[in-house]
């Protein structure tokens, strides 16, 4: 009785399905991998919550206790100014006669001469540095948002109904002048 041979190897056509198949679905996976990064990698900067700052507060003793509660008090100073900038439009001129035309979205963009259809930053920013009196109606601040090959950069001053933007340099803000803010939140959800 002769031997039945089998042939195990898969034919020509089915493997070329099958390499198409598994390209297609590599693709299919990193294309949603990279949608995902390039989602969460879009927002360089993003203004911080401070519940980690309050947790090392919460678990620390002595001087890194001191330190947690100096970041603390930073980072809620800083999200302060966040809630009053976030959907804010900027216009006026600094003293140096540089005009003023910005645009601050609680979504992360920001626009610099929004009048001129300036480009749409989409990397995100966030306040730093802010310095607020007690009732949160005077602040000194700085803006900060990524573009490519630095930063933007802006210092604002709010003293009472009275705001002022200028440049920030060395920790100071220069050149402030008075600039009118504007309600952004139409303008945001149009970006």
């Amino acid at each position: 009785m002769p031997a039945t041979i089998v042939d195990l190897a898969p034919s020509r056509t089915a493997c070329r399905a099958l390499v198409t198949c598994l390209t297609a679905a590599t693709l299919l996976v990193a294309g949603a991998a990279g949608a995902a990064s390039d989602a969460n990698a879009a927002l360089k900067y993003k203004q911080p919550t401070c519940g980690k700052f309050q947790k090392q507060v919460n678990n620390s003793t002595g001087a890194k206790k001191r330190s947690a509660k100096a970041k603390l008090k930073q980072c809620q100073a800083d999200a302060t100014v966040y809630k009053q900038v976030r959907n804010s439009h900027f216009v006026g001129e600094r003293a140096d006669g540089v005009e003023i035309d910005t645009l601050y979205c609680a979504n992360g963009k920001w626009q610099d001469d929004v009048e001129q259809g300036g480009v749409v930053g989409t990397s995100g920013w966030r306040i730093v540095d802010a310095k607020v009196s007690k009732d949160g109606r005077n602040f000194t601040a700085v803006v900060e948002a990524w573009i490519p090959g630095g930063k933007h950069v802006q210092g604002i001053i709010r003293n009472g109904d009275a705001w002022q933007v200028g440049y920030e340099f060395s920790g100071k803000i220069n050149s402030p002048g008075p600039v009118e803010k504007r309600d952004a939140r139409a303008a945001c959800a149009a970006l």
